[in-house]
């Protein structure tokens, strides 16, 4: 089956076939998304007019090393700004034409249409699903050690918490880990090409670890149909 089939059938009113899975584009994702940019668009532009009013022209006659400051500061001021305005422009006409978004995991292929591209893998050539990111909150209980004593601080470092700070315990350390968020995305290896391709960059078509869960599924049971 041809991708511009597959995707004619997932977009069709009508229910899906056994096994396939649809990931339209998400209104309400890409609407926040936007107003996340505007906001983004007003802070750096805003930030870098009103501090510019106030460091220029003075900052460049203070010497080399006030000079360089400002200009990198200023410099991130406006990679925010147009940054933010440029995502913006992106987001606004992936939701003109959301109806041209979506992916579609089949038995045997993926197909992902993004505007006017169209990404079309078997699924027997998918390697490596990988996820990035911060996955969805984990709500399994503490785990209790071979004392049955949970894994909690000891009495000791919440005393040595009291006057260095938790976060420079090692309990504080995990924590700092677990909330450290990197960019959310999805994306595999394409066996005939060696090549990554990007199946989401972000959680407009839904959660990321649960569409890599089902990938990994259909590829697995693929295999073992081969097999």
């Amino acid at each position: 089956m041809e991708a511009e089939e597959i995707l004619t059938q997932a977009r069709g009113s009508g229910e899906l076939p056994q096994g396939w899975l649809a990931y339209p584009l998400l209104r309400h994702k890409v609407i926040l998304a936007i107003l996340g940019w505007a906001f983004g668009i007003l802070m750096g532009l805003g930030l870098l007019i009103a501090i510019g009013s106030v460091v220029i022209p003075d900052n460049y006659e203070r010497g080399l090393a006030s000079t360089i400051f400002t200009t990198i500061l200023l410099g991130i001021l406006l990679f925010i700004g147009l940054g933010s305005a440029y995502l913006l422009f992106m987001d606004v006409l992936r939701l003109k034409n959301v109806d041209k978004h979506v992916i579609v995991i089949t038995p045997e292929n993926f197909v992902k249409q993004e505007g006017s591209k169209i990404i079309f893998v078997p699924l027997t050539h998918v390697r490596h699903v990988t996820t990035r990111g911060v996955p969805p909150p984990d709500r399994t209980p503490p785990q209790e050690s071979e004392s049955g004593v949970r894994n909690l601080p000891g009495v000791g470092e919440n005393a040595a918490s009291f006057f260095v700070g938790r976060a420079l315990l090692p309990s504080g350390s995990r924590w700092r880990r677990k909330r450290m968020r990197t960019p959310t995305s999805l994306a595999f290896i394409d066996s005939r090409t060696d090549q990554e391709v990007t199946v989401v960059t972000d959680t407009a078509h839904g959660d990321p670890f649960e569409i890599a869960a089902h990938l990994k599924r259909h590829v697995a049971s693929l295999h073992e149909i081969k097999l």
